[in-house]
């Protein structure tokens, strides 16, 4: 069998996302979808879910290939990115996905309740998700994703202080692998944010001297029931706990050290990161979960981690994520 003189460069394969209308049904408008421009994209991870059973039967001691059962029906998908927001589009997508908010400011109170993920229903907050391979017949084709986990981060240190957003699509639908022929074409509108735009960078109120910031938020998700042929998901389950937690990298000084009583005494405090206008992350009831001093030997002086988690009751906010 002749060799395949092809090398294909990891540089060559893009991700494309889009929202989707109706659980299990993928889109496949081109102007709906755009493309997260990452620096390397990863595969889908089909094992993660697959079904698989390798137990020794009996007739002999060493395996036989019938000991050997692997089937995608029942199984699930998962794909995670990690990107440097360079566009508008890309960013409300993610973040209406893992709030469930159909605008900015992208908010999530204390008594939210899930939409409704059943197979065919228009409720949900899913995308479509492919990964454009060069060799055009391998394209992977994930619909009817739903974001379980987002990470906005910033860091003086690297990308340039850059936003970088990173987390993981799930789908309990068999991923399509095969011709794709989607070509994105939709709106991308130029949204670079980056730590030094950010004029507010307030731990408790207090104004502090910031070397980083980042805040999670996680929306589990798992698939229920069969339906179809390939006994693809019935529904999602999403009644897991919804987290939203973070952590701020800042000057060890008289104004951060007084917030050494807050994570003492585990009073509520307020976590605000942002210019106020385009883009600002705020979490108005937090809990400090951690206050870790730095001392080692750096030219930059000492610095403190302050982690935290974000609370809220009945109407309050559990967080507010402004992207304009």
């Amino acid at each position: 069998m002749a060799i395949d003189g092809n090398v294909y460069s990891s540089k060559q394969f893009e991700l494309y996302i889009a929202d989707q209308s109706a659980m299990g049904t993928a889109n496949d408008t081109d102007a709906e979808f755009v493309k997260l421009d990452v620096v390397s994209v990863s595969d889908i991870d089909f094992g993660g879910g697959l079904v698989q059973e390798r137990n020794l039967r009996s007739g002999q001691q060493i395996k036989k290939l019938t000991d050997h059962y692997v089937s995608q029906k029942g199984a699930s998908a998962s794909l995670s990115f990690e990107w440097v927001v360079s566009h508008k589009e890309g960013l409300k997508q993610l973040m209406k996905m893992i709030s469930e908010d159909t605008g900015s400011a992208y908010e999530m109170a204390g008594s939210f309740a899930p939409a409704t993920y059943k197979h065919g229903a228009t409720t949900g907050e899913m995308a479509t998700v492919i990964i454009s391979n060069p060799m055009s017949t391998d394209d992977r084709v994930l619909h009817s994703a739903v974001l379980t986990e987002l990470t906005l981060s910033m860091d003086s240190g690297s990308e340039g202080g850059r936003l970088v957003a990173s987390g993981t699509f799930y789908s309990g639908y068999k991923p399509v692998v095969g011709a794709s022929t989607v070509a994105p074409s939709g709106t991308e509108t130029a949204y670079v944010e980056t730590i030094y735009d950010c004029s507010t960078k307030q731990l408790g109120g207090q104004d502090l001297v910031a070397k980083s910031f980042s805040c999670t938020w996680s929306y589990p998700a798992v698939r229920l029931g069969f339906q179809g042929g390939s006994a693809e998901a019935e529904q999602y389950g999403r009644s897991g706990e919804i987290t939203c937690s973070g952590s701020a990298l800042v000057k060890y000084d008289g104004a951060s050290a007084g917030q050494l009583a807050g994570f003492l005494g585990g009073s509520s405090r307020a976590v605000t990161f942002g210019d106020g206008a385009s883009f600002q992350v705020s979490a108005p009831t937090v809990v400090y979960t951690g206050f870790n001093v730095d001392l080692g030997d750096s030219e930059e002086g000492a610095f403190v981690e302050i982690p935290f988690e974000g609370t809220a009751t009945g109407s309050n906010n559990l967080y507010s994520v402004i992207v304009a």
